[in-house]
């Protein structure tokens, strides 16, 4: 069975650029709260694809220096024609080699590990790019059960052609990133925080889109795999 990952090819068509995600707001809020009068950051959104978050960090926090990696030419073209005075890279968070050691005083990374059947090569690395009490960010679904599952899926329009399946939905337990965390010697502390929708969204005609649900007054993400997405923020700080 082969496994591809086409889904990102929906951040060509899009534009919310002056309309940012929810999630932008809350893991800014989370990763500044107190920093507002700090020295110059060199701040890196790994698989920024088209720039998106960038663009709002960039609005908020003006006097940053801003990076961008992805491994689409078609997304970094986008994004460098939205932003055109931030470095944008096509490299993998996966090749440790893509950046020197401590490049970062912080690393965002959403979006992008449960691609991978594996999150400690991605981590790894992240912690090896980032500076001396830097902090890295990695937003997306991180099972509160001690359970780690791997996802693949395929649309069943392509059940006749014997399309391939696709990556992207993996949930990584906190149990398993936590055992993993505390093995490694440069981190000093991490955290979890849940995200939670302000507001109600829509189903999509594209059923791997998420919508929301209601449970118990909360608001639950799900979609067309039907998996509730426990949408946590992973804050690590590193030591000194």
């Amino acid at each position: 069975m082969k496994f591809v990952r086409t889904h990102d090819h929906i951040y060509l068509n899009e534009n919310r650029y002056k309309k940012p995600k929810e999630m932008f707001k809350f893991i800014e809020k989370k990763a500044f709260k107190k920093d507002r009068f700090k020295q110059k950051n060199l701040i890196c959104d790994f698989g920024c694809a088209a720039g998106e978050f960038l663009y709002y960090l960039k609005k908020k926090r003006p006097d940053n220096e801003y990076f961008g990696t992805d491994i689409r030419s078609d997304l970094l073209s986008k994004a460098k024609s939205i932003l055109p005075k931030i470095k944008f890279f096509k490299k993998s968070v996966l090749k440790i080699k893509s950046f020197p050691k401590k490049s970062f005083h912080k690393s965002f990374l959403s979006g992008v590990h449960p691609i991978f059947d594996e999150f400690e090569k991605c981590f790894s690395n992240l912690i090896y790019w980032t500076k001396d009490s830097g902090k890295i960010f990695i937003f997306d679904m991180f099972n509160p059960y001690p359970v780690d599952v791997l996802i693949k899926y395929r649309n069943a329009s392509d059940y006749n052609k014997k399309g391939n399946y696709e990556s992207g939905w993996n949930n990584f337990s906190t149990k398993s990133v936590s055992i993993f965390l505390k093995k490694q010697k440069r981190v000093k502390n991490f955290s979890f925080h849940k995200f939670e929708m302000p507001f109600d969204l829509k189903k999509q005609k594209d059923p791997v889109r998420s919508w929301t649900i209601k449970s118990n007054n909360k608001r639950l993400m799900i979609n067309g795999l039907s998996i509730i997405q426990p949408q946590t923020l992973l804050i690590i700080s590193l030591r000194k």
